[in-house]
């Protein structure tokens, strides 16, 4: 199922969940049914392609609802969800050394918003791993300054030297002017 969405013209990400317990599990998915958590793409299309590569019998569990006629006419209702958009913040002091410019704080900005926008609907923003972006692996503008700390968070008002928890139905996203640098 998860191949098939993803093939679908348009989406960007996508994550699945299966609930295959005889209860609700913690992500309020109720027993024997998929989560599809679905950026981007047509919802007609994704409607269709769930109900033909999902096991019969199981449900489907979602905010967005679309029914769709299986092969004898009947209208099945399909659900499935769009990420709920967590914006991302982040505040970066570095120290700068000789050849530092404001176009390097620009390319530091780009490296991080992009390496965010690719994480995975669901899983959470490790603090950690920004700094490799940060750096700038392999090139040599990456070695005109260093990095004193790092902070993100949902708000520039909240941030914190913490990981930033995501839940099951979001997608964290960040753009550029999310991201502040220090020059100290």
């Amino acid at each position: 199922m998860h191949g098939a969405i993803s093939l679908i013209p348009g989406v960007v990400r996508l994550r699945g969940f299966e609930n295959d317990t005889h209860k609700t599990d913690v992500n309020g998915i109720p027993p024997h049914s998929v989560a599809m958590i679905v950026d981007g793409g047509d919802a007609t299309e994704i409607a269709k392609t769930i109900a033909l590569k999902k096991t019969p019998g199981s449900g489907t569990f979602g905010d967005t609802t679309i029914n769709v006629r299986n092969h004898y006419g009947l209208s099945t209702p399909v659900r499935f969800s769009r990420p709920v958009d967590v914006p991302v913040y982040v505040e970066l002091s570095i120290t700068a050394f000789e050849g530092y410019t404001t176009l390097v704080g620009d390319r530091i900005k780009t490296a991080i918003a992009k390496y965010i926008n690719t994480i995975v609907i669901g899983d959470n923003v490790y603090l950690a791993r920004l700094y490799s972006p940060a750096n700038l692996p392999g090139d040599e503008e990456g070695k005109t300054y260093d990095i004193n700390s790092l902070k993100i968070g949902r708000s520039a008002h909240a941030l914190a030297e913490s990981n930033l928890k995501i839940a099951f139905n979001e997608a964290p996203v960040c753009n550029i002017d999310n991201i502040n640098v220090v020059v100290t």
